[in-house]
């Protein structure tokens, strides 16, 4: 077995890496129109036709996202989602189930197993593609959230531990005044920008299940630029 790949960060925001995209269907053809949709947009794409070796594909490659179908042969949709979603490896990864099946139960059951969102074939091509992108923005922006909290977390670290050699009086005094002094210059704009993308992201959330409406997907669009906005404002602190 392969060893798992591990993608590094690309520090020339000029060029980008290429989200990787798992299409899983048992179906050729189905499999052949999604590839062509999405590497058309420059997605990197790879192809499972079932459940066993959809996660196989997890344990040698990351994804930035899972376009999964429901009823395939063996493992269905729901217990192939139920598996990632109980892996801590693979537990983020964002998955978009794609069904025949429109009833209210299946859509239902498709978030309560864990997908961010679920799309009835045969699908709209523009309103998958919003889909896919709206998930890989939000993947996009928690990662990056996550980058801060741990930049913060060590900062702290450092300051404590920079502390520990010196005379109580003067540890407490030195580690309080870099903590005023951080609260001064950081943390207020930080409640402030973490507040804006925590807030749009759950917003994004509650609409998703009804994103085939066009004033939400407005406002999809308004927040995805609220997120772009704190971000630049998270980079510059």
């Amino acid at each position: 077995m392969l060893n798992k790949t591990i993608r590094l960060n690309n520090m020339d925001k000029a060029n980008p890496p290429r989200p990787v995209i798992l299409l899983v269907d048992d179906n050729p053809q189905n499999l052949q129109v999604l590839g062509k949709l999405l590497q058309e947009e420059k997605f990197e794409i790879e192809f499972a036709v079932n459940g066993e070796a959809t996660l196989e594909w997890l344990k040698i490659k990351q994804f930035d996202l899972i376009l999964l179908d429901l009823n395939m042969p063996g493992m269905n949709g729901f217990e192939v989602c139920k598996l990632i979603r109980s892996d801590n490896e693979m537990c983020e990864i964002p998955i978009i189930f794609l069904s025949a099946e429109s009833e209210r139960e299946s859509i239902l059951k498709g978030f309560e197993v864990g997908a961010q969102d679920y799309v009835t074939k045969p699908f709209d091509s523009r309103e998958l593609l919003a889909r896919v992108k709206t998930q890989l923005d939000l993947k996009l922006k928690t990662e990056k959230l996550g980058k801060v909290n741990e930049w913060l977390g060590k900062k702290i670290d450092n300051w404590l531990k920079a502390s520990v050699s010196r005379p109580g009086v003067v540890q407490t005094n030195d580690l309080n005044a870099k903590m005023i002094e951080f609260d001064k210059n950081q943390s207020f704009a930080m409640k402030d920008i973490c507040l804006e993308l925590s807030t749009s992201i759950k917003e994004i959330e509650k609409l998703i299940g009804k994103s085939y409406d066009s004033d939400a997907k407005g406002q999809i669009k308004e927040i995805v630029k609220r997120l772009e906005d704190s971000v630049v404002k998270l980079e510059k602190l």
